[in-house]
């Protein structure tokens, strides 16, 4: 039989995970969106006059690449955290550039999906998606040693395992 203590902390769990997972989907998603159209997402990037000629197609590699990093990197423990702070820079990187360059409507961050529907519904949509990556960064955080001893429940062991000790 499954505690009842289980199905409490259910909601909340879920709760907690879902950042990650809508944040694995986003750039997972985009990656494999932008390398099925490869082509278009160079061309995409090309058009923000950036970068020298011949050096969108590398760019693009590296996006794809980085997306890919960041979607694997977040489900795994271990790396979760650089994950977080890799799509915060990226995502931000991505405002920066669009805020600047001004591209006439091209996105190309869901390529085929939001291709010439740029705008300010973007920013924002990549601020709430960076917002989402601090919150699974915190959520990711191993909580220190002072944290579990200043716990009621830890500190009631304690303080049993001393006068156990003690007589």
């Amino acid at each position: 039989m499954i505690p009842t203590g289980v199905f409490r902390a259910l909601p909340s769990s879920l709760f907690r995970l879902m950042p990650r997972l809508v944040l694995i989907a986003l750039f997972g998603f985009a990656a494999i969106d932008k390398l099925i159209h490869f082509r278009g997402f160079v061309t995409a990037v090309q058009s923000y006059n950036l970068l020298p000629t011949g050096a969108g197609q590398s760019a693009a590699i590296f996006f794809i690449m980085a997306e890919f990093a960041i979607a694997l990197g977040l489900l795994m423990r271990r790396w979760r955290q650089p994950a977080c702070l890799a799509a915060v820079l990226l995502l931000g990187a991505f405002t920066t550039v669009y805020l600047v360059a001004h591209p006439a409507g091209v996105c190309g961050c869901w390529f085929t999906l939001t291709l010439n529907a740029g705008g300010t519904y973007h920013v924002l949509q990549n601020l709430v998606f960076m917002g989402l990556a601090v919150l699974t960064w915190l959520d990711s955080r191993t909580p220190s040693a002072s944290a579990a001893t200043s716990s009621p429940v830890a500190s009631s062991t304690l303080s049993s395992d001393r006068h156990s000790i003690a007589t």
